[in-house]
């Protein structure tokens, strides 16, 4: 016999395009709900409901905002054919206004904006003009006026340098309006042309050519980025009499927009392709662009939707074609430039709150990620894969004796070896500086182990662990 001792000296991210056998030992091909950012493997952190009752619509779910004020937040849920708003005092979601063409989440967006001394929500929806929400009267209005010329039907709006952007009218789909410069009496809601100077005007410029509609709006510190359906342009200055509108000359998958999301004054989308960002210059691909490539060939991203919380971007798909509503959360950590995966739950749409992520389920449920060790309710199963591991030698058989590692809770270990599957299930020791011995059986020349919860319930598996294995070079 030849004892030997393996080490796995930390748990990370999921990394999926390469072949198991080039995967570095810490590295996953295959993991879901855990939580790796220390290095040790704990079952991630669930939600709980930030509002007691469900969202109940006649119409599939398509959007949700939390619009936070001084006096509290404002729960917004969107269906396709009704606006409504939760009553806290009642404890109920009441209609608040009704779409009469309907509405699709694809073509909606949010922004917090001041009109006069008012601060309010606009929502522009794409098939309707735009409205208003008034967190002091919760009540809807419509936005602007004929008279005004901003009595306009778009689906995307942004804030540049003070004045407010739109796009998206379905008469003109490749232009793009900008509102008067705010104050002197000048308001965001007067698009008008102002005799007293261009710079502080209203006005509208077509952006490339209509069969080519845009499909975005993004304002970055310097610059305002213009999404269409195959190309992306760039507005540069601050009013009217320096714009220049150029194209960006970069290859990419276009996002949806509502696939992008800003951090640090760069904006990251999700494609069908992999993460990608705009760095201030060009668009880019992240580092692990193809981290995920296999699940992203066979996801629907039609639906697909974005938030950022602290140093962690979450992007919610379908990881089918078929499925009713985003079934999985993909978490991408900026900082490490690693992806984790998350399931067993729905996501109709996601959005930050004072750092904290919220999300709508295709239930009706708003929920909160708090750290609860629940899903609403429901266990939360992580698990955790190595890829496949030969320790060096494919052509010696390792047979599997024992496992040491220390930490919380329960834990359930999985060996597949040379077609041959064991499991068994252990305590992990709750003693501080003491480590937990846990008995494997298996023989093959190439093996994987899979950590995994017991029951839904939480658990931390340090590291590193250490595997105590016998190698026993094949005859002939």
């Amino acid at each position: 016999m030849a004892y030997e001792i393996f080490s796995l000296p930390s748990f990370g991210s999921v990394r999926m395009d390469l072949s198991e056998g080039l995967l570095k030992p810490d590295m996953s091909p295959d993991a879901q709900n855990a939580d790796t950012r220390s290095g040790a493997l704990c079952s991630a952190g669930g939600f709980s409901r930030a509002l007691p009752v469900n969202v109940d619509a006649d119409t599939p779910l398509e959007r949700m905002y939390v619009y936070a004020t001084e006096r509290g937040s404002r729960y917004l849920a969107v269906a396709q054919d009704m606006l409504f708003l939760y009553d806290a005092a009642a404890s109920l979601w009441r209609p608040l206004y009704q779409f009469e063409r309907g509405v699709t989440g694809e073509r909606m967006d949010f922004l917090k904006a001041r009109i006069g001394a008012n601060d309010l929500l606009l929502i522009a929806c794409g098939t309707e003009p735009m409205l208003t929400f008034d967190a002091e009267t919760n009540l809807v209005d419509v936005f602007g006026t004929s008279e005004k010329l901003s009595y306009r039907t778009v689906s995307y709006v942004e804030l540049y340098f003070g004045r407010l952007f739109a796009a998206g009218d379905p008469s003109a789909p490749s232009r793009l309006y900008w509102s008067k410069a705010p104050g002197g009496g000048r308001t965001i809601d007067d698009w008008r042309s102002d005799e007293a100077s261009e710079n502080v005007s209203g006005g509208f410029v077509d952006v490339g050519v209509d069969d080519d509609p845009i499909t975005g709006l993004f304002a970055l510190s310097n610059q305002l980025l213009i999404f269409k359906r195959d190309s992306l342009y760039r507005l540069l200055g601050d009013r009217p009499g320096n714009y220049r509108i150029l194209a960006v000359d970069a290859a990419f998958r276009q996002p949806l927009h509502t696939a992008c999301v800003r951090y640090a004054d760069r904006l990251f989308f999700l494609t069908d392709g992999g993460l990608c960002y705009y760095d201030g210059q060009t668009v880019r691909k992240s580092a692990s662009f193809r981290a995920l490539e296999p699940l992203l060939k066979g996801a629907n991203l039609n639906a697909a939707r974005a938030a950022a919380c602290d140093d962690t971007l979450f992007f919610a798909i379908r990881s089918r074609y078929g499925a009713p509503y985003n079934d999985m959360l993909i978490e991408y950590d900026v900082l490490r430039d690693r992806f984790m995966l998350r399931s067993g739950f729905t996501t109709v749409d996601l959005c930050t709150v004072h750092g904290t992520l919220h999300a709508l389920t295709g239930d009706g449920r708003t929920v909160v990620f708090d750290g609860n060790t629940t899903y609403g309710g429901d266990p939360i199963d992580a698990y955790w894969y190595t890829p496949v591991l030969d320790l060096g030698r494919k052509d010696a058989d390792k047979t599997l004796l024992r496992l040491t590692a220390s930490g919380t809770g329960r834990i359930r270990v999985r060996v597949e070896a040379n077609g041959g599957v064991y499991e068994t299930v252990a305590r992990l020791s709750s003693v501080p500086l003491s480590v937990t011995e846990i008995p494997l059986r298996g023989v093959g020349r190439v093996f994987r182990l899979r950590f995994s919860s017991v029951d839904g319930e939480p658990f931390r598996l340090d590291a590193p662990i250490t595997l105590l294995f016998d190698r026993q070079r094949r005859p002939g």
